[in-house]
Formats: C-alpha cells, sequence, structure tokens
C-alpha cells in the first residue's frame, strides 16, 4: 500500500506538458484559440507601444508647433487624433475577440474534459479507489478544482500572458526604434520593475496555497455535519460543531492578515516606477540638450520602458498559474489514459445464451488491495445450485459482502475459480455479467432527480408501463401515486425518506 501511496505522490507532484492543458480542443476550439491568440498580440501592441508612437508624434508636433504655420499643426494634430481614434475602435475589437473566444473555447474544452473525466473516474474498478482515493470529496475535486484550474488558465491567464508577452516585446521595440540611446541605459531598469512583482507574488501564491488548504479543513466539518446533520441533532451537537468550524476558520483570519500586508508592500513596491522615471526624465533632458532628441520622443520612450517593464513582471506572476494548470492537467490525463485490470467497458468475453444461476466458489483466496496482509479467505469454497435461496450468516467482517463483491467481479480473487453456470467469470463479458445480477445493499441510495428516473437506471429504455409494473411488483405503486406530482416527484434528501422496497423497482426492470 506505502509504494502504491509513494507512486500516487509522485504523480501528483511532477507537471504535464503545456499541449496536455488543450488535449480536449476540437477544431472549433482551434479556431476561437487562434483568433484570441492574433487578439491578445494586437491587444498588447495596442497599448501602450502603438499608442505611444502616436502620442510621440503628436507631443513633438506641439512642441515643435512655433516653427510651422497654423495650417500645418492643425493637420498634423487632426491626423494623429484620427489615428488614435482608429486605435481605439481596434483595440475595442481586439480586447472583445480575445475576451469572448477564450472564454468560449475554455467553456467548450472544460465541459468536455469534465464529463471524459467522470466517465474515466467511472471507469475504474473498485480497486483503484481502495488505493487512490481517500474520499468521495478527491473525485469531486479533480472534477471541479482540477478542471477549474484549467478552465481558468485557458480563459483568463493565457490572454493575459500573452497580452503581457506582447506589451513588452513590443514596448522595448519600440522604444530602440524611437531613441536608442535612451532605450540602452533604461533597460536594465527593466529587474527594479519585475524583481518586486515576482518576489509578491510568489508570497502571495504561497499565501493563498495555504488559506485554500485552511478553508478546505473548514469545509470538511461543514461537510460532516450537513451529511450526518440528523446524528448532529440526535447528540445536540450543533455547537460543538459551530465551535469546530469557527476553530477551522481561525488559521484563514492569520493567514488573511499576512495576504493583507503582502498585497500592500506589492501594491507599494510599483513605487519604484516614479524612481526610474526620474533617472530617465533627467538622463532624456541632456540627450535633448545635446543629442537632438525631442521632448515627445524621450517621453513616450520613458513611458515604454516603465510600461514594458510592468508587463513583463505581472506576465512573470502568470507562470505559476501555468504549472498548477499543467499539474491538475496531469492528474487528469493520467484518470483519462488509465485501462483499468477490470474494464467495464471491455465487450470482449463470452455471453451465455441461457442462464440458469448455479454460482460456485473453488478454493478461493482474496486480501482487500488495501489491506494484502489480511486475508479474507483462504481456500474458501461454496457452491449455490440454480433456483436456490442461500443465507451467509455471520459475524461483522466474516466476509459475507466480499463474496457479493468477488461475485460481481467488483475485486479478482488471488487464486481460485468463481464459476456461474460452470463457466469462469472472468471469462464473460463484465457488463453482461452484471446485467444479470440485482443488489439491494444494506444503504440504498437514489440520485438527485425524479422518482422515475431512478427506477430507470434499471432499464434506461423502459417504457413507463414498464416502470409502473415494476413498482407494482415492489408494493411501492401505492405510495408513489400518493405523493403530489407521483412519479415525477424529485428526490430531495435528507427530506425524502425511502425504503428498501424501492430500490428493488429498478432491478426488477432488469428481469
Amino acid at each position: 500500500m506505502s509504494k502504491h501511496r509513494k507512486e500516487a505522490s509522485t504523480k501528483k507532484a511532477s507537471n504535464g506538458s503545456f499541449r496536455s492543458l488543450f488535449m480536449h480542443a476540437d477544431n472549433a476550439d482551434m479556431f476561437l484559440m487562434a483568433v484570441g491568440l492574433i487578439s491578445a498580440i494586437c491587444d498588447g501592441l495596442g497599448t501602450p507601444p502603438v499608442m505611444l508612437v502616436f502620442t510621440n508624434k503628436m507631443m513633438n508636433s506641439i512642441g515643435g508647433s512655433s516653427s510651422v504655420s497654423a495650417d500645418v499643426y492643425t493637420d498634423k494634430i487632426n491626423k494623429n487624433a484620427v489615428r488614435l481614434c482608429y486605435l481605439a475602435v481596434g483595440k475595442w475589437v481586439a480586447c472583445f475577440l480575445e475576451g469572448y473566444c477564450w472564454s468560449r473555447t475554455s467553456e467548450r474544452q472544460a465541459s468536455r474534459l469534465r464529463l471524459t473525466y467522470l466517465k474515466a473516474v467511472l471507469r475504474q474498478e473498485v480497486a483503484y479507489f481502495d488505493l487512490n482515493v481517500t474520499s468521495t470529496a478527491d473525485i469531486i475535486s479533480g472534477i471541479s478544482s482540477d478542471s477549474l484550474i484549467i478552465q481558468e488558465f485557458i480563459s483568463e491567464k493565457v490572454p493575459t500572458l500573452v497580452m503581457n508577452g506582447a506589451t513588452f516585446v513590443g514596448s522595448y521595440i519600440m522604444s530602440f526604434v524611437l531613441l536608442w540611446r535612451l532605450a540602452i541605459v533604461g533597460f536594465p531598469f527593466i529587474i527594479l520593475l519585475v524583481i518586486p512583482g515576482l518576489v509578491f507574488g510568489r508570497i502571495l501564491m504561497r499565501l493563498s496555497r495555504e488559506i485554500r488548504e485552511e478553508y478546505n479543513k473548514a469545509d470538511t466539518v461543514a461537510q460532516q455535519a450537513f451529511s450526518s446533520v440528523r446524528t448532529v441533532y440526535s447528540f445536540v451537537g450543533e455547537k460543538k460543531t459551530i465551535k469546530d468550524y469557527s476553530d477551522a476558520l481561525d488559521g484563514t483570519v492569520k493567514l488573511g492578515l499576512k495576504q493583507g500586508l503582502a498585497k500592500g508592500l506589492a501594491i507599494g513596491s510599483k513605487g519604484v516606477t516614479f524612481a526610474v522615471w526620474a533617472f530617465l526624465c533627467w538622463y532624456g533632458s541632456r540627450l535633448v540638450m545635446y543629442h537632438g532628441a525631442r521632448g515627445g520622443t524621450v517621453w513616450s520612450v520613458g513611458a515604454l520602458i516603465t510600461f514594458g517593464g510592468l508587463a513583463f513582471g505581472s506576465g512573470m506572476t502568470n507562470v505559476k498559474y501555468l504549472s498548477d494548470a499543467m499539474a491538475a492537467s496531469k492528474r487528469i490525463r493520467e484518470v483519462i489514459k488509465r485501462v483499468p485490470v477490470i474494464d467495464s467497458e471491455n465487450m470482449e468475453g463470452e455471453i451465455l445464451q441461457e442462464v440458469w444461476g448455479e454460482v460456485e466458489f473453488k478454493n478461493v483466496k482474496f486480501a482487500y488491495p488495501s489491506r494484502p496482509e489480511s486475508m479474507v479467505f483462504e481456500d474458501f469454497n461454496l457452491k449455490v445450485p440454480a433456483g436456490k435461496t442461500v443465507a451467509l450468516v455471520g459475524g461483522s467482517g466474516s466476509g459475507k459482502s466480499t463474496v457479493i463483491a468477488l461475485l460481481q467481479r467488483f475485486y479478482d480473487p488471488r487464486g481460485g475459480e468463481i464459476c456461474v453456470d460452470g463457466v469462469r467469470i472472468d471469462k464473460l463479458q463484465l457488463k453482461w455479467l452484471r446485467s444479470q445480477m440485482g443488489l439491494v445493499s444494506q444503504e440504498p441510495a437514489l440520485f438527485d432527480t425524479t422518482i422515475k428516473e431512478n427506477i430507470l437506471f434499471g432499464k434506461e429504455d423502459a417504457t413507463m408501463e414498464e416502470v409502473t409494473e415494476a413498482a407494482k411488483a415492489s408494493n411501492a405503486h401505492n405510495f408513489i401515486s400518493q405523493l403530489p406530482q407521483a412519479y415525477d416527484t424529485q428526490v430531495l434528501f435528507p427530506s425524502f425518506r425511502i425504503n428498501d422496497s424501492f430500490v428493488c423497482i429498478s432491478l426488477l426492470l432488469c428481469r
């Protein structure tokens, strides 16, 4: 068991590939991502690189207004103003396409990912859950949390990362084109603009992760209380539950105060831009005096260097989201690609033309995968003739439920054979084998849908007449008919009470 746990933790720690984030993209998603990518690049290049180029020309025109006629000056200002208007319209279109395309494709891909992941989880054998899943919350977390991480990265972080990258590259290219002397001097200051953002970004990420873990502890307390609310009420444990929940939230308060301090320092660290501006203004003034530079050009290059550095710092903070998204995609992909040992989707195997129902266990040896050292059966033998009713009697843990689990091939024995009508069950088609059996467990469960839909789980293509007949056969038709909406009544736990006979209805549909 420890070996499996180590393997699971090793897999969980490693990251997947960037390509795996888009493993559920189809041709339509490829088109949306291509349009969104181009739009994000245009968004990043539009502001500030291209805008500051037009601003540079406008400011130089204003600065040189005394040396040209009024008509020429007005014409230059109008042309630059029109260009800025065109830029504004182009920027609006690019931002709209960027937001729409990435949001749309992320929803499409995440929807398919959740469906595929759920199908893959339901396909796994029971032993997989014994070894790799500690609670149902782990499965829900895989479906919701991991998919949300990927969806958020695709919809928000990818376009933001591309936009910031385009802004950084475009800003520094434009700064070198406009005034390379000032650009060379200002380029090293990118370190002052990037490092504070990276440092505080990592701190905030760590604090966010710790806060999320603390909230998970509080969520666990709430989930346990709500799932066993009758037990809580019966033992008058309301105050204790509230106290436990309050104590679980104490850690989030302390971490929240640290997060607030870190956010304040991160925002305050942006004040270093004023120091960078001061130096660029001083050096730019010397370029104006001794090298014939224009004032508008100096201002534009200074703004390009500053905004480009800030964009680079903002983009680097999204690298952490990339790492989280790739790790989430790897966890999901491992489950999706895993072929279970007992595969319910495998259509190979024999199908008996006629089933008599003779069951035989021959020298069966078995131990649960989670407890391999504790043998449940050692040379277990049992023969149930066809048409006979047999009761297995024994103390708790004697193996009564294990017999049924082995017969339904939830697990495979370590040794020996289990036969139905003389044929080993591992040679039979698994779907067909399970379709020949009906099981009423000790704790019947219903899905959050109508009574009719719950009954149809026994036979999805059954008619309403068959549903009614099955309900009558299980002696449940009368009380179902007395409900406000009869078979269309919504099943809502824990307010809806049900007995074992109702669960038998769906089993009768299989016959």
